[in-house]
């Protein structure tokens, strides 16, 4: 059964001609036939690209640890636990387990955690580009712009990016397209078997990332806005997919965290500055507009960007609803558009609420926008080929404005992605980085006998040397930005168990950092304590024998 299956209606068939139904042309079966080995060349091509990107291995970072962290325990039978600087296990909270689990389950095979994790992440970004294709297809039922779709998304310099990193943000990709997918199916009939389906990828992308929150709103918005006599018991399948395993994961993270539980965050209003708000905006046109554009006219990059926030998602939402209609189409045909559309718009809300309430430290960058240029990707190769289909039944000029427009975005993408594949191979990203892989305080680290540490980059110490350690004192807390209580006395008790010999501190790069911050945190760090060694900057303090 083709892809159209679900949307074939009555239609007559001509001979050379395509078919029609609701007046949406399906071309046909050889074509139909090419696209799927050509979808599948364009997810082959895209993980060629980020194996040949990675060849260092994938990016680590700090949430990294994280999840490396998490697997090794799971393979040790400890549980979803981490290691405090102490040696006490703690449980993890802040970051959902199933991309832990992934990556335990990967090393299964014989693989090491951090190849089977390359291995992982390539595979879900393979995955990614099909869904992308299959998205772009429900929505504009042209094969040409769903290949432009999985083509934009396979080429991406922002998604190699992403995808070059050792986080979760691949899974959770791949996960929301899919229950986007299952949705729609669910949203032509109802089909309470689709929606519950929908339901459960969801609860497991929100295992992934909590910001899977979102996609439930989205789903449950989508459902009232098909206005069935009954919308109830649609909510309902959604729900009984969606429920269970998340509440597991509540209940289980709260017998074993306590107060701790799920997020470990606690709820102080800390709103977002205009600029960060901007800043993220114009973040969203990195894959439309050329950056050094957007740098030499700052006012038009800042009206680009607030267009982009406010107006672009409804717009394409609009643009294709009102082609559906004009096609004959009903609410429901459409309801893959119209989701994916609000889906922008309430993830966008949720990541204010997140800086607002819950952590302030959240960077508005293309990797946590990541959801929202996958979903406008689709939206836009979507509207591309709604348009070609409308301007071409109508026969006006103004059609071989589309290819042109498409041939455009899709030469601008093939060329930053090669430019994005030079960068991500150089040299290995983050802690992965050649620097960091043969730094001298890291082995000096290794070296070191069985002693506490306290260090400013404690995941990287962990990621390099598998050692724990503890993050050292700071005036402010980074989640919440307010100023903690109890510095003063974290801080001298830090000195006293170095002193006493009893722990090294480990500091990266802020003895002779450019930013006045970092030099008054290192000289209220190292104040009293003496120098045990010193590489270019990076400093051990201790009083070791």
């Amino acid at each position: 059964m083709g892809p159209c299956s679900a949307w074939c209606g009555r239609g007559h068939s001509q001979i050379d001609r395509p078919i029609i139904v609701y007046n949406l042309p399906i071309v046909s079966r050889s074509p139909r036939l090419l696209f799927y080995p050509s979808l599948l060349l364009l997810a082959l091509l895209g993980m060629f690209l980020l194996w040949q990107s990675t060849p260092y291995g994938l990016g680590l970072v700090n949430d990294s640890a994280a999840y490396v962290e998490g697997a090794e325990n799971l393979l040790a039978g400890k549980g979803y636990v981490r290691t405090s600087g102490g040696g006490e296990l703690k449980p993890i909270t802040h970051f959902p387990p199933l991309f832990s689990l992934l990556l335990a389950a990967f090393s299964l095979t014989g693989l090491e955690l951090l190849p089977a994790a390359r291995l992982l992440v390539t595979l879900l970004f393979g995955i990614t580009i099909l869904l992308t294709g299959l998205c772009v297809y429900q929505i504009s039922r042209s094969l040409v712009f769903a290949l432009l779709g999985a083509l934009l998304l396979a080429t991406s310099d922002v998604f190699l990016g992403v995808h070059a990193m050792l986080l979760s943000e691949p899974l959770f990709l791949a996960l929301m397209l899919g229950t986007f997918l299952a949705l729609e199916k669910g949203l032509e009939r109802p089909a309470w078997a689709w929606l519950a389906g929908a339901g459960f990828l969801l609860s497991l992308a929100t295992l992934t990332r909590y910001a899977g929150l979102s996609l439930a709103l989205t789903a449950g918005l989508a459902i009232l806005l098909v206005r069935w006599s009954r919308p109830w018991k649609a909510l309902l399948a959604l729900l009984a997919g969606a429920a269970p395993l998340p509440l597991a994961w509540l209940l289980y993270s709260r017998l074993t965290a306590g107060t701790e539980a799920v997020g470990n965050r606690l709820v102080v209003w800390h709103p977002p500055a205009l600029q960060t708000l901007f800043e993220a905006a114009k973040n969203l046109l990195t894959w439309l507009a050329p950056d050094d554009l957007l740098a030499a006219a700052p006012f038009f990059g800042r009206l680009l960007s607030l267009f982009s926030l406010l107006l672009l998602p409804g717009l394409l939402a609009w643009l294709i609803g009102w082609a559906l209609r004009r096609n004959g189409a009903t609410r429901r045909t459409g309801g893959l558009a119209w989701a994916l559309a609000l889906q922008v718009l309430v993830y966008l809300g949720f990541l204010v609420v997140s800086l607002t309430l819950f952590d302030a430290s959240t960077p508005l960058n293309e990797r946590i926008l990541s959801p929202a240029y996958l979903v406008m990707l689709v939206l836009f190769a979507g509207g591309l080929g709604w348009g070609w289909t409308w301007l071409r039944q109508r026969k006006t000029s103004w059609r071989w404005a589309i290819p042109v427009a498409a041939l455009f975005f899709a030469s601008f993408s093939v060329v930053d992605g090669v430019a994005a594949l030079r960068q991500l191979s150089s040299d290995g990203l983050g802690f992965a980085h050649s620097g960091w892989q043969e730094s001298a305080a890291i082995q000096a680290v290794r070296d070191l006998p069985p002693v506490t540490l306290y260090s400013n980059k404690p995941t990287a110490i962990y990621l390099l040397t598998g050692r724990s350690a503890y993050i050292t004192p700071t005036p402010s807390d980074a989640v919440t930005g307010l100023e903690r209580a109890d510095f003063e006395a974290d801080l001298a008790e830090m000195q006293q168990r170095v002193l006493a010999g009893d722990a090294v501190v480990v500091l990266f790069g802020l003895r002779d950092s450019a930013d006045p911050e970092e030099s008054a945190l290192y000289n209220i760090l190292a104040e009293g304590l003496p120098m045990l060694a010193n590489f270019s900057g990076d400093v051990l303090l201790g009083d070791l024998p």
